[in-house]
Formats: structure tokens, sequence, C-alpha cells
């Protein structure tokens, strides 16, 4: 009989130790021998940094990617997306082509965005063309809607330059690093407020890449209603979504915390947008995360805190059905294990991109691609007799 998985997690939280004891695996210490260590990004940094030379034996699983902030980081994020475009342009790729205004068709997901300190002169440059445009700055290494701020005009930036006379942007080694990205003022809205999706995605392997939605994600919503009136520019319970921005407002629901499920979002979609405008929608959200993944290699550590009961059912049940697929059967973990699991093990994660399976499709693809067919999202689900036909990227 095979040995109980020994756990260890330094994040006390219940949806993740009911999960383990439930499972009737073993809690050890991070000293002693373990198989599965749930670690912080702080822990992660730590234990994979050059210094500390930590290697994985073949019996130890973790979960995070080491390298995860180069998509979880604002800035390494834009860093990285725009590498991959670059790339794929040399490569001569039908995803990097561009229109007659050298906009990318299928790679434009990412808003015009800035460094700062390091972009502040290529920044007004932009900023200058359209003067009137509103910019939102957040700080690279921050969550939780800390340090972000809206601005319209160069003086409200002021502080970050030495010398606003000549416009000069000196960087200073105590400041801290910020994106600065056109902000989309028109978004959609639902009874007049904004809001953003929480999607959880797993990935089990990045060599081939093997990720999965699950589909039991949620939105969540401003508590007030948006305008992009200037006046309201300071006011983050118009503009931010976040939870630990919004629970202190004074129309925050404790009871609902301003959450609707996906599947809700996809029902009032539906009703009032129509069944192919919604497909289309998701189709180009799953097509984002996939091409996000492919630049690198995201956010490293949502929230595992519950602010309601169905929170709090939905994280357990995420985590379950998370250890179903990177635990198979609970057993310890094999490096040698063939991380394709079997649809029954799902649970509520749907496979959303498989890039062996894709490789095998790949004579497919370039046959579509000769015919003119689109190999972006914008492809949708083209009709043939009736049937629907999935996107050629996936």
């Amino acid at each position: 009989m095979a040995g109980k998985v020994k756990w260890v997690t330094d994040i006390e939280k219940s949806v993740l130790i009911n999960n383990f004891e439930k499972r009737g695996w073993v809690q050890v210490t991070e000293n002693e021998d373990w198989n599965f260590y749930w670690m912080s990004v702080q822990t992660i940094r730590n234990v994979f940094s050059v210094e500390a030379g930590y290697r994985l034996s073949d019996d130890q699983i973790v979960n995070h990617f080491p390298n995860h902030y180069e998509l979880t980081r604002k800035d390494l994020m834009v860093k990285n997306i725009k590498r991959y475009r670059k790339e794929l342009e040399k490569e001569g790729s039908p995803l990097a082509e561009k229109d007659e205004n050298g906009k990318y068709l299928y790679l434009d997901f990412v808003p015009v965005t800035y460094m700062l300190p390091a972009d502040y002169n290529l920044f007004v440059e932009e900023f200058r063309k359209s003067p009137s445009s509103t910019w939102i700055m957040k700080p690279c290494g921050k969550a939780q809607g800390k340090g972000i701020f809206l601005i319209n005009k160069l003086s409200q930036i002021k502080k970050w330059s030495r010398d606003s006379k000549t416009s000069s942007f000196v960087s200073q080694s105590n400041k801290e690093a910020y994106v600065i990205s056109l902000y989309i003022n028109n978004p959609l809205l639902i009874g007049g407020r904004k809001f953003d999706l929480r999607l959880y995605v797993l990935v089990s392997t990045y060599r081939p890449l093997r990720c999965y939605m699950y589909k039991l994600g949620f939105c969540r919503f401003c508590t007030v209603k948006y305008t992009p009136s200037t006046s309201e520019l300071d006011n983050m319970f118009v503009h931010l979504t976040n939870v630990a921005i919004q629970k202190h407002g004074e129309d925050y629901n404790h009871i609902h915390g301003g959450k609707w499920t996906v599947s809700n979002l996809r029902l009032y979609l539906e009703s009032t947008r129509g069944k192919e405008v919604t497909s289309k929608l998701f189709d180009e959200i799953h097509w984002i995360i996939v091409q996000s993944l492919k630049a690198v290699a995201v956010n490293a550590s949502p929230s595992l805190t519950s602010s309601t009961a169905n929170d709090r059912i939905l994280k357990y049940n995420l985590i379950n059905d998370t250890l179903n697929i990177a635990v198979p059967n609970g057993e310890i973990p094999d490096c040698k294990w063939n991380k394709s699991p079997p649809k029954e093990v799902l649970g509520n994660y749907e496979i959303l991109y498989d890039e062996e399976l894709a490789q095998g499709d790949g004579a497919d693809r370039e046959l579509r691609s000769r015919q003119g067919q689109s190999l972006g999202p914008r492809a949708g689900r083209s009709r043939d007799s009736g049937r629907a036909v999935l996107t050629t990227w996936k």
C-alpha cells in the first residue's frame, strides 16, 4: 500500500487545511520530508532563490511555478507580452498580423502602457497626443487596489519629477516602480456599475502547456455607479472593484459581497446581447488567458480569504478540484506522471488548452490558415452545416 501524502503549508486557511485533512494526508513541518507544500508567494521566492538553490525531488510538488512573478507583476507582464508579440512577428506568425493602422488583429489585449520612472519621456510624448485622456497608475508589486490612482493632467504626477519645468523624470533608487496605462473609460457596465472577473486557471505543466479553467469564477462589482466625469477621478468606489476597497463603502453588501457568479453573468449577457455575442466574448477571454500563459509563465496568489459564506464554499471546492488534478488519487507525487487526468476527475475544471493536442492538429491548422481562415479568436465559432466548430487556436 502506497504511503500517505505528507503536507505542509504556511497559509492558515480552512479551505486548504480541510481539503488536506479529508484526504487523510499527514501534516509535517517544512524541515521534515514533505510531498506537497502550499507556499505563500514570499516562501516560494525564498525557497527557490539563487542563494537557496533548492530543487524539488521527484516526489515533491508545490502550488506555484518559481517564476510566476513574470506574469503576476504588472510591469513584467507587460514586458513579456510585448516581447511575445515581437517574437511572433519575427517568426511571421499569422497571430501577429496587424491592420492598416499597425494595430494587432489578435494580440491587442493590453492597453497602451509604460513603466515609470523608466519610460517617463515616452509616456509624456504619448500623453500630449491626446491631452484629454485619462490614465491609471498602479504600483508594480502591490495588490488589493493599494496605491492605485487616476490622472488626466501631467501636473498630477509632478511628484515623480525632480524638475517639473523641463518635465525631466529622474529615477531615484527609493522610488517605487509603477505602470501607467491608458484608462478604458467606456467599460461594460451592469446596473450602471463597473465590474471585473475573478477567474481561476490551473496550470499543471508549461512544457507542454496544459491549463484548466474553473467554471465557478465570479464578478466583483463597484458599489457606486460609474461616471467618466473628471470630478470623480479620486473616487475609488467608482473605479476599482477590489473587495479590499469596496468593503469600506457605505453601499457594500456583506451578504453577497458585491459578487456575481460567472454563470449569472453569462445568462445576463445572453439575454441582453444574444448567445452568439456572449460565446464570442468568452472565447476571447479564454484566448487572452492562453496567450498570456504562452508569453510567460499568473494572479500568483489568488485570495483564499472568504468574504461571504458562498465564497467559502466556492474556494473549498476550488482547492478540492485543484488537488484532484495536481495529486491524482491522493497518491504521493511522481514526476513521471502523465499530467493529463481523466475527464471524470476534473470536477468544475474544464481543459482550456493542451499544447500536445494542439500540435497534433498542426496540419489541419496550417490548411485552414492557407485557406485564409483566421487563427485568432475573432474567428469565433464558425458554422458548418449547423454544427459549432471550435476556434482554431484550441
